[in-house]
């Protein structure tokens, strides 16, 4: 498609060795994207369904969903591994100015990013603390945003001696762009009445940046331009991995209307992270990249004591991320060469700096799950959003064309003994692309598109 010892002692001591297995799989390179880079949703159960399904808790990784849900899962363990294989390219067309007339030519190229199968690992579990509140931990994996594009050219004029071609998409060499994730959520949970429960989760966050390949971009820095050209910039591409910590909350709540309707509401804050100081020439801010604030609502409707349906909301707010928000355009106030500007401070780096152009978007989400007999459940799910990349804002998604709109999923469980269940789930998020002018060099068109599959194993077991 184109467009334009106790129970908690335990519960916390398997959480800090999975946090530290997490990080020693991601630092390996593991990530992904589905709505941005928020995923389609959290447990095998709730992918299955598309990410429906925050106010039907049925295993314990639903505390991520909605906090509210812990006393729901209470006495339930669960650890997860999912299977991620994003697939993009971009192709750049023939150019009028090839390097010419200040243009930036990338290309012509036609450029896959190399394939990964990425690996995610997760844990959850919820115990009780008193009759009526409970204690959740769940410790889990994201990230996105990821692209490796080896190989392509750039034609410009890259030190004032003349137009030449150089060797990557950018001119700078092999180009990528990374960005993983750990996420550990502590979940305290209390049932205020027969049908309402509410939740509250303190998010501590870890992540890791990383971006190469954009050197040639120096000259459109806060610090070249602030330096009149004397400086050249130490912080804007290939410094390898720069570590950050954070933490944010979740506050939700679970309601039963009635024994057939019951209605789910949980709201993130943004996740402040700390500086990304080896990238603070790239990043807006001086390298400020936290993680967006999210809202979701949910509804279920259990049809028959074996069939229920939900429907699912959420809201996702890049906006309050300047990295992932601020537009390419910003660029033509920076007092560099050929752009006309005055302001330093919207060059990259700077507080009004480029960032990925993305806009806040809503995804809505239906699921179903069908309870065969007590052995089998089947489930399956569909989910369709806004595209947050707009068409003016291909150049700068060049490495991160992660252009998913609708999501396809299905999964089932099947349960073992009288204390255990295997899970599993796939989810495939169709083909999209989009192709606008290169924004540094009009006369070329720039193309890219992107689709992703996914596919998780779970086990759960009671205590």
């Amino acid at each position: 498609m184109v467009y334009g010892v106790n129970k908690m002692d335990a519960l916390t001591g398997a959480s800090w060795r999975l946090w530290l297995l997490s990080a020693g799989i991601i630092i390996s390179g593991s990530g992904f994207a589905n709505n941005g880079y928020t995923p389609v949703g959290y447990g095998t159960k709730n992918k299955a369904m598309a990410g429906a399904g925050m106010a039907l808790p049925e295993e314990a990784a639903a505390v991520i969903n909605n906090p509210a849900t812990a006393l729901a899962v209470a006495g339930q363990m669960q650890a997860g591994l999912s299977i991620y294989h994003p697939r993009s390219k971009y192709i750049s067309g023939e150019s009028a100015n090839n390097g010419e007339n200040g243009a930036f030519t990338i290309g012509p190229n036609r450029v896959e990013a190399e394939k990964n199968y990425l690996y995610q690992p997760y844990f959850a579990t919820s115990a009780k603390s008193q009759e009526n509140s409970a204690i959740a931990v769940a410790l889990y994996t994201r990230a996105g945003m990821n692209g490796d594009y080896r190989g392509g050219t750039a034609t410009f004029n890259a030190n004032g001696n003349g137009i030449e071609t150089l060797p990557g998409t950018f001119g700078d060499g092999n180009a990528n762009w990374h960005l993983y994730q750990v996420m550990l959520d502590m979940t305290y949970a209390r049932q205020l009445s027969e049908k309402l429960a509410v939740g509250i989760t303190g998010v501590l966050a870890t992540q890791s940046f990383g971006a190469s390949g954009l050197g040639s971009f120096a000259p459109l820095t806060q610090t070249y331009v602030s330096s009149g050209g004397a400086v050249m910039p130490d912080d804007l591409s290939g410094n390898g991995k720069d570590w950050t910590y954070g933490g944010g909350v979740k506050a939700g709540l679970h309601a039963q209307l009635t024994t057939a309707v019951s209605v789910g509401l949980m709201y993130q804050s943004k996740i402040y992270m700390n500086r990304t100081r080896d990238y603070s020439d790239l990043l807006p801010g001086g390298g400020d990249l936290d993680m967006p604030a999210n809202l979701k609502l949910g509804l279920t409707w259990r049809v028959l004591d074996n069939l229920a349906f939900s429907v699912d909301a959420e809201r996702i707010f890049h906006g309050g991320v300047s990295a992932l928000s601020n537009p390419i355009e910003n660029l033509s106030a920076c007092r560099a060469a050929n752009t006309g500007g005055s302001d330093p401070a919207s060059c990259l780096g700077g507080n009004n700096g480029s960032g990925l152009g993305w806009k806040d978007m809503n995804v809505y989400k239906i699921g179903g799950r069908w309870n065969i007999n007590d052995k089998w459940t089947l489930r399956a799910g569909f989910s369709v959003t806004d595209q947050p990349v707009s068409l003016d804002q291909t150049t700068n998604n060049l490495l991160t064309p992660y252009l998913a709109e609708a999501h396809y999923a299905l999964g089932f469980s099947r349960t073992i003994g009288d204390h255990a269940e295997l899970n599993f789930s796939a989810w495939y998020s169709e083909e999209e692309s989009q192709i606008y002018p290169n924004f540094f060099d009009p006369s070329q068109d720039l193309k890219i598109e992107s689709d992703q599959f996914d596919f998780e194993l779970s086990y759960t077991w009671s205590f």
